[in-house]
């Protein structure tokens, strides 16, 4: 069980390692664009719990299928993971410290 635990978890690493090299596979770079135009919303408790299903597609599914999730979000939901989504990325190039090349 802690096997799969790795497993699942090393799916949202590498897609946060991509993100930390400029690849975002789960967002079309419109929509990124857009999650930042405005202010941040607070999310209603069924946009956070969209948002909470897909974190745990992303963790566990192959990325066309996370990619399918992500597309069906509200689009509150959405704007709100891809926001999630930078804050994490924040925080593992905090953790990782400067790209070396």
């Amino acid at each position: 069980m802690e096997k799969l635990a790795i497993i699942q978890l090393g799916r949202l690493s590498q897609l946060l390692r991509a993100g930390l090299m400029g690849h975002h596979p789960l967002f079309e770079p419109a929509a990124i664009r857009d999650a930042f135009q405005g202010p941040e919303e607070t999310v209603s408790g069924r946009e956070a719990d969209e948002v909470g299903r897909a974190l745990v597609v992303m963790a566990r599914e192959p990325l066309p299928l996370a990619r399918t999730m992500v597309e069906g979000l509200t689009p509150t939901a959405r704007v709100a993971l891809i926001r999630l989504y930078f804050r994490l990325l924040d925080r593992a190039r905090e953790e990782e410290g400067p790209l070396v090349h």
